[in-house]
């Protein structure tokens, strides 16, 4: 049988984890929106997502990536649909 002490002690230690995650998905800072001459910081990009379409036109992509601090950084940028690379 656990004991009360050991209950609260993994009660803390569950408490403390969700909090420290919640902290994490909070760091993100809201998308900054690429325009021409904007001075990136990438030091790694975690994932690039965009809307799938049937048509070749601009859409807006997203880029998630680390800056040289460690900050997880989201940037908007437009770019052609990969329909544009399939003909049609």
């Amino acid at each position: 049988m656990i004991s009360k002490h050991a209950k609260n002690l993994a009660n803390i230690l569950i408490t403390s984890l969700a909090l420290l995650l919640c902290g994490n998905a909070l760091a993100e800072s809201p998308a900054t929106t690429y325009k021409y001459g904007l001075k990136l910081d990438v030091a790694k990009v975690l994932s690039i997502s965009k809307p799938k379409t049937h048509t070749c036109k601009p859409v807006d992509h997203l880029m998630k990536y680390i800056d040289s601090a460690g900050n997880i950084q989201t940037l908007k940028f437009k770019a052609l649909s990969d329909a544009c690379s399939k003909g049609h």
